[in-house]
């Protein structure tokens, strides 16, 4: 026969207190199952403390990647943003293109009747606008217009 000290009639404890303890016989079979009890109340209680404790870190946690992902969407934006400027920047540039060429143009496969020119072009992104100025030793020189469109 087991004999256990019981604090109120409600819940049992494993301290025992001094003052006008009751006594109360239980049988092993009861016994058993009061022991039982109190040995899975104290562990759920430990386990209980251990997973708000780690409830607590989680939840920790997935702030702390909440801020990092927030901020590296924001460097990621902003990197964006300069790409698009430069991008801007470049397409300024190429809008406009102003060249000059100076040549030796012949008539054929010899050097007999050379033609000297001079050539001032602007591209406006696939179209080329020019003139041509042309010089040859025994004939009148001349002038020319070049319009020209970029197909590849």
């Amino acid at each position: 026969m087991i004999v256990f000290l019981l604090v109120s009639y409600s819940s049992f404890s494993q301290n025992a207190t001094t003052i006008k303890d009751s006594v109360v016989v239980l049988s092993e079979k009861q016994a058993r199952e009061v022991a039982k009890d109190l040995v899975r109340y104290d562990a759920l209680k430990l386990v209980a403390k251990q997973l708000e404790d780690r409830i607590a870190i989680m939840s920790e946690k997935e702030q702390l990647f909440k801020n990092r992902l927030s901020s590296k969407d924001s460097i990621i934006s902003l990197k964006q943003q300069q790409i698009d400027l430069q991008q801007d920047v470049i397409d300024a540039n190429n809008k406009l293109k102003i060249k000059g060429f100076v040549g030796v143009q012949t008539f054929q496969v010899s050097f007999l009747e050379p033609t000297l020119y001079f050539q001032t072009e602007v591209t406006i992104k696939k179209i080329t606008v020019g003139a041509r100025v042309f010089v040859q030793p025994n004939n009148p020189g001349g002038y020319g217009i070049i319009a020209e469109y970029k197909i590849f």
